[in-house]
């Protein structure tokens, strides 16, 4: 199959599949770099293929067994490990430490849904493992990046409260 080389698409095997799928990276469009018709049709081509470029990671059977982050109780980097380990294990890790650039809505629209349902879950799956008087404080963030910068920032310097 001859690609356009501008898309620098490359081959890989599937991690699932025995069948190469094709890695399209993300075109960032704005009004000054709209790409050419060309690849368009093959941004569109390879989003309706069986193989999008990003697919939903689907139903998570993993549930969180480690600490419940509440503010002073000083457990953050504790906390902060094993969520690391929990989303690398439920392959959301790059949605918050190896960002994912967004597909284009209108050019890729399958691939940019499973990139927003990607991005919901894994707000959902650090949501879960912080009490429910943090969740409420974060329930508006809805950007894993974000939501991650808002728990380090209150709770990465924390220690446990002393009571004299």
């Amino acid at each position: 199959i001859d690609y356009p080389t501008s898309l620098n698409i490359q081959l890989r095997k599937s991690q699932d599949l025995e069948t190469p799928y094709i890695d399209m990276p993300t075109i960032p469009v704005t009004d000054d770099t709209k790409p050419s018709s060309e690849e368009i049709s093959e941004m569109r081509r390879i989003d309706n293929s069986g193989n999008p470029m990003v697919t939903p990671v689907g139903k998570i059977t993993s549930s969180w067994t480690s600490h419940v982050l509440e503010k002073d109780d000083g457990k953050y980097p504790e906390w902060a490990h094993s969520m690391k380990l929990e989303l690398s294990m439920v392959q959301l890790w790059d949605y918050i430490f190896d960002p994912i650039l967004s597909p284009h809505p209108t050019y890729q629209p399958c691939a940019f849904c499973a990139w927003t349902a990607n991005k919901r879950l894994t707000c959902s799956f650090v949501k879960r493992a912080i009490s429910q008087s943090e969740q409420k404080l974060c329930m508006d963030l809805e950007d894993p990046i974000k939501l991650w910068e808002y728990l380090k920032s209150r709770h990465g310097g924390a220690v446990p409260v002393k009571q004299v």
